[in-house]
């Protein structure tokens, strides 16, 4: 009986093809899928980011008594005039300079390196494009917002929305309640 039995060591043509065009069907479908989540987990990570460095900043000018500021910064060590794509920085900001800078003696409380990636941006509006004070009452010196956006355009946009009273949110809307843009 063993004998009329034949091991079967390999994989025929047909059948090697036929495995191959589904597996080219699979990679057809997922891959751009995977790219889109990667886009939103990449989104969601950097408004949590930009929400948790506001409330640190909400956080400490309270706790301390002084006033904490949030800034674009290029560096992590200075305020930089430009936008928060090359990062940001949270320091407590003793002088309350307008916009806010970093001076000898005050102290950085968290950096975060900008880059999130290819074709993405983070800008600001209303009175926060140079930075924020945040007061020792909690409120800011300014309002505005910061906009997410990438290459998917401002249907997958979102912003960080801080209000005149300092509560930080994250919406599909400017700060002044308009539709967020992309550059």
């Amino acid at each position: 009986m063993m004998s009329n039995i034949q091991r079967q060591l390999g994989l025929t043509l047909v059948e090697l093809l036929v495995t191959m065009a589904v597996m080219t069907i699979l990679l057809a479908v997922g891959v751009p899928r995977f790219q889109d989540h990667m886009k939103e987990n990449r989104r969601i990570t950097q408004i949590n980011e930009l929400v948790s460095a506001m409330n640190l900043a909400r956080s400490e000018a309270t706790k301390g008594n002084g006033t904490v500021a949030l800034c674009p910064s290029a560096d992590g060590s200075t305020c930089s005039n430009g936008s928060f794509d090359t990062g940001w920085i949270v320091f407590i900001n003793n002088d309350g300079d307008v916009p806010p800078t970093v001076d000898g003696g005050e102290v950085i409380l968290r950096t975060h390196a900008g880059a999130m990636g290819a074709g993405t941006s983070l800008r600001a509006s209303g009175g926060i494009t140079a930075g924020v004070n945040i007061l020792a009452s909690g409120r800011p010196s300014a309002f505005g917002d910061i906009t997410y956006c990438d290459e998917r355009g401002a249907e997958h946009a979102r912003s960080v929305v801080l209000n005149l009273v300092g509560m930080v949110t994250a919406s599909d809307k400017h700060a002044d309640g308009s539709d967020l843009t992309c550059p």
